[in-house]
């Protein structure tokens, strides 16, 4: 039986050193239904999850921050209460940290719920802590986070003896992606290839399978966009990834903001697909100035489906 949870952060706009990161919107829980209570995870109101099934768990997380005051840049830790202590408090599990403070950061654990501790307090309770020294400010745009929790139940060894060929292939698996999931490249810069969009951009920074995109640079000529025309900010020409894009397109929202003294704030949709990024506006935009600011974020699954 698998056990699983997701939830993201949507809300909360930033994080106090030493508390706890709220995932506010739930996204999927498994039940089991034969069981009581039939929830496999209890989200709390201050951030923490209640671990029910015994269990090995894998439990990775992402933030995603704007700016922080912090001197050693973004620092989080899974942390474990321990019910056992004399005065029970919270116990560190695994943590992951980044120096740069307008990024995403990514971590991971294994996690392990005995049926003694079930048994014994009805629960594993565990959270997220912003272990940095000052208070991270996340990102604007949602989500801002986000926690994927993934467990199997400890059935007795005999039960499984004739899943180990399977069980051997899901954990080479789970290592490979692990791997994937950990190991991240250099920043990628792309220039917009379209004459309306010079000066513009988009930078990429990929962990496994999942590429991160957002808009950079300025437009260093006045340009007019037409309604209904379409405006290639990268085309999958640029970035080979871009041609893995699997499913339907992805919608995002472009921000266009002019430059002072004269600011305007313009908000469209933006797609993603197999062919790059672009967008179509509805309506016109005349004679953006020079200095104008093209903004967008957006997180992309490209898997190369090539033998």
């Amino acid at each position: 039986m698998t056990y699983y949870l997701q939830r993201e952060c949507n809300i909360e706009t930033e994080i106090s050193s030493d508390s706890i990161m709220k995932f506010d919107t739930p996204i999927a829980l498994s039940e089991t239904s034969s069981l009581t209570p039939s929830e496999d995870f209890v989200y709390n109101g201050d951030g923490s999850i209640d671990v029910m099934r015994a269990g090995t768990y894998t439990v990775y997380w992402y933030v995603v921050s704007m700016t922080g005051f912090s001197k050693v840049g973004q620092s989080y830790q899974l942390q474990k209460f321990d019910y056992s202590l004399a005065t029970p408090d919270w116990s560190p599990v695994t943590g992951t940290c980044n120096h740069i403070k307008v990024s995403q950061t990514l971590g991971f654990a294994i996690l392990v719920v005995s049926e003694d501790e079930i048994n014994d307090y009805g629960k594993a309770t565990i959270a997220l802590f912003n272990t940095a020294d000052a208070v991270a400010k996340l990102t604007f745009f949602v989500p801002r986070g986000g926690i994927l929790i993934v467990g199997d139940d400890l059935d007795g060894l005999s039960g499984k003896l004739n899943a180990v060929d399977n069980q051997v292939i899901n954990i080479t698996n789970r290592i490979e992606n692990i791997d994937q999931f950990v190991h991240s490249v250099d920043i990628t810069n792309l220039q917009s290839q379209s004459s309306e969009l010079s000066g513009l951009g988009a930078d990429v920074i990929n962990s496994g399978y999942m590429y991160n995109f957002w808009g950079t640079g300025t437009l260093d000529h006045q340009q007019t966009l037409n309604a209904g025309s379409v405006y290639y900010l990268i085309n999958s020409s640029q970035f080979e990834p871009l041609t893995y894009y699997q499913g339907t397109t992805t919608e995002g929202t472009l921000w266009i903001e002019t430059p002072a003294p004269y600011t305007e704030v313009y908000s469209l949709p933006i797609s993603f697909d197999a062919t790059g990024i672009y967008f179509s506006p509805d309506t016109s935009y005349a004679d953006l100035a020079i200095g104008t600011i093209f903004r967008f974020t957006q997180s992309l699954i490209l898997v190369d489906t090539s033998p």
